[in-house]
C-alpha cells in the first residue's frame, strides 16, 4: 500500500511518501517526519500501514492529532482524510487516491481555533521556559497565610 502526505506551502504542493510500516510524525529531528513547530509535540503521533489499513494514533501530544477537523485518539485513515498535526494539514492519498489534491483541501479548518491547535504566537515553548519551583511554592505558602480559613 502507498501511502502519501500532501500538503501545500505557500502554494506549492509538497507529497511526502511514508517509507515504512511505522512512521512517528513529531518536532523531534530524528521524527520520521519532522514538523518544526512549538505545537507540534516531539512525538506527536504515529501512523501505522497495515495490510488493509492506515491508521493514525496520538501520542499523548498536548495540542492533539486531528483527522476531519475532529480530535482523534486513534483512528482509520482513508483516501482524503484531512490529517492535522500542530498547524499542518495533509491530505491521506492512499494508492493514489484521491487523484486530485488542491491547495483549499490543506487549509486549516475554521472550527481549529476552539478546540485544535494554536497559532504559532500564541504557543509557549515549555523547554526554554524559566521556572522557579522554589518561588512557585514560596508564593503559594503565602497565600495560605493570608487565607482567613474559618
Amino acid at each position: 500500500m502507498k501511502v502519501v502526505l500532501v500538503r501545500f506551502k505557500d502554494g506549492e504542493r509538497r507529497d511526502f511518501l511514508l517509507p515504512s510500516e511505522t512512521t512517528i510524525l513529531g518536532r523531534r529531528p530524528d521524527s520520521t517526519l519532522q514538523i518544526p513547530s512549538r505545537d507540534v509535540s516531539r512525538q506527536h503521533c504515529q501512523i501505522t500501514i497495515g495490510d488493509d489499513a492506515v491508521v493514525v494514533k496520538d501520542l499523548g501530544s498536548s495540542n492533539g492529532t486531528y483527522v476531519n477537523g475532529k480530535r482523534v485518539a486513534e483512528k482509520k485513515l482513508a483516501p482524503g482524510d484531512r490529517l492535522q498535526v500542530g498547524p499542518v494539514v495533509f491530505v491521506v492519498q492512499i494508492d493514489g487516491r484521491p487523484a486530485t489534491v488542491r491547495p483549499a483541501d490543506t487549509e486549516v479548518p475554521a472550527a481549529a481555533g476552539a478546540g485544535g491547535p494554536r497559532d504559532e504566537e500564541e504557543a509557549i515553548d515549555l523547554d526554554t521556559a524559566d521556572f522557579d519551583l522554589d518561588d512557585a511554592l514560596s508564593s503559594l505558602d503565602d497565600l495560605e497565610e493570608d487565607k482567613d480559613l474559618p
